[in-house]
């Protein structure tokens, strides 16, 4: 019996960076003049930057770029073409999810109009695998259309390139959660990647997946999730399908920022009841929500795994100490540029997250 062997494909899906409307108005206009096609803003471009060194560090470096047809992502995608040296191409089957509600679904430009703006990086040798639904898509039909790409794409792309490996895909939130789902074989776009462990597909600003295909042929694996090791800012604006807004939407920042704002009185209501109990008690305690932005390569997904032994002394001082197993790191408190929103592990409230300790290895050899 003669079993085929399959290649080891490598698909890398990130998300755009940091939208510029997602700071204060007035908001520029958008550079195609579409609706909902805003351009990243600089801490975007800071972050796309970052996330291209980082790519040019590692070994499996993509060899090519698809792209969704929104100007943030081809902006995105623009930095890893430049240091690679590797062409982008449009794919309308990994664009931005609109919801039927929607009143606008904005049509993405078209290679003509964009390749004004790019014109060295952005090629038009591939051909679309499918167009999304100009009536918008619920989160089942947005899973669907994920399914029905990967489908389509995984032959088309092994005919077309047969010499290539390593694939970049430069997508939105919801996309990016819909294309993974589908590809690990999970039943929707809520599903857990592991639950036993909790564990749901991150969807931060310029965070990476990594997926590997199995020997098998069929099924793949995922290595890497939601990584932003090498981001200066860490993890923002993560966003899930539980959101109930479209990502990065002005509802969800208005969402955002009304959720922000009744934590703060909720914060600032206990911090009045902790005065008034003052005259009984002579300890205060109060929840502080920080991301620890991990070293570069200490670990592979991004997040200390659940089964880690974590220690930390002197959280009040401006260098706290961390020991993570047999790892020891010094902290550095800095504020995050933005807010990063999560869930508790209800799925009830949302937890606004202001402040990052940036973790440098001062293990001794």
């Amino acid at each position: 019996m003669v079993m085929q062997l399959y290649k080891s494909y490598i698909y890398m899906i990130i998300i755009h960076g940091y939208r510029a409307n997602w700071l204060p108005e007035p908001h520029p206009p958008t550079p195609t003049g579409i609706d909902s096609d805003p351009a990243l803003a600089p801490h975007g471009e800071d972050q796309a930057q970052e996330l291209a060194n980082y790519i040019f560090s590692i070994d499996s470096q993509p060899e090519i770029i698809f792209s969704s047809p929104f100007y943030r992502c081809i902006q995105t995608s623009l930095p890893i073409s430049k240091i690679l040296d590797i062409d982008i191409l449009l794919e309308n089957g990994i664009g931005e999810w609109f919801k039927p509600d929607r009143p606008i679904k904005p049509k993405p430009a078209t290679f003509d109009q964009l390749v004004e703006f790019f014109p060295e990086n952005l090629k038009n040798y591939w051909d679309p695998i499918l167009i999304p639904s100009i009536e918008g898509e619920t989160p089942e039909q947005i899973f669907q259309r994920c399914q029905n790409f990967w489908s389509i794409f995984i032959e088309n792309f092994e005919l077309k390139f047969p010499n290539l490996e390593n694939v970049l895909f430069v997508t939105h939130a919801a996309t990016k959660i819909a294309l993974g789902s589908s590809l690990l074989g999970l039943n929707s776009v809520y599903e857990k990647i592991d639950n036993d462990e909790n564990i749901s597909l991150r969807a931060g600003t310029c965070s990476l997946d990594k997926y590997i295909r199995l020997k098998d042929g069929e099924n793949w694996k995922i290595v890497m999730n939601g990584n932003v090791e090498f981001l200066t800012s860490g993890e923002e604006m993560n966003w899930d399908f539980a959101n109930g807004f479209e990502a990065g939407s002005d509802e969800d920042i208005k969402n955002r920022k009304s959720k922000e704002i009744g934590l703060k009185g909720k914060n600032d209501n206990n911090s009045s009841i902790n005065d008034n109990n003052n005259s009984t008690t002579n300890e205060d305690y109060k929840d502080v929500f920080v991301t620890l932005d991990l070293p570069q390569n200490n670990f592979t997904t991004g997040e200390i795994p659940a089964t880690s032994k974590l220690q930390i002394s002197g959280l009040h001082s401006k260098t706290p100490l961390f020991k993570i197993n047999d790892e020891i790191y010094q902290g550095d408190w800095q504020k995050m540029v933005g807010t990063d929103v999560t869930f508790d592990e209800n799925l009830d409230e949302f937890i606004i997250v202001k402040d990052r300790i940036k973790l440098e290895d001062v293990t001794p050899n």
